[in-house]
């Protein structure tokens, strides 16, 4: 049985396992929002949401290739989306911009200069910046 949640900060060694075995570049710390989901207790993905000065940013969205389009990152970023207040950001490569519409983002249209800023070191990826809010 899946299970999705939000880990403690002091777990973040964890999730950097998972991406470890993996390769996946990013890498999890304390301030930020831990979320997995698991199977029998084995990480089977994982993201986190990073707290910048100015707004939440949604990264290292990671799941194992064995549970692919089986919905687990559906799960995984609807439960997370579901518990925020404040509007979600995320750069997401174009391949995969219909997923996350789907859930909810949409394009970035004005940037702030702390997005901006953020943009413009990973622009070179092919990505576009989506948004999050609450309905």
């Amino acid at each position: 049985m899946i299970v999705i949640k939000q880990l403690e900060s002091v777990k973040a060694p964890l999730i950097n396992k998972f991406y470890t075995l993996y390769k996946v570049r990013g890498r999890a710390n304390k301030q930020d929002q831990l979320w997995v989901a698991y199977d029998n207790h084995t990480i089977i993905a994982a993201c986190r949401l990073q707290h910048k000065p100015t707004f939440l940013f949604l990264s290292t969205v990671f799941v194992a290739p064995a549970y692919r389009s089986t919905g687990v990152a559906t799960k995984l970023l609807s439960t997370l989306l579901s518990q925020q207040a404040d509007a979600v950001y995320t750069f997401a490569y174009q391949h995969i911009t219909d997923f996350y519409q789907a859930l909810g983002f949409n394009q970035v249209l004005t940037y702030t200069p702390a997005l901006l800023t953020l943009f413009d070191a990973y622009k070179h990826r092919n990505i576009i910046a989506l948004k999050y809010q609450q309905p």
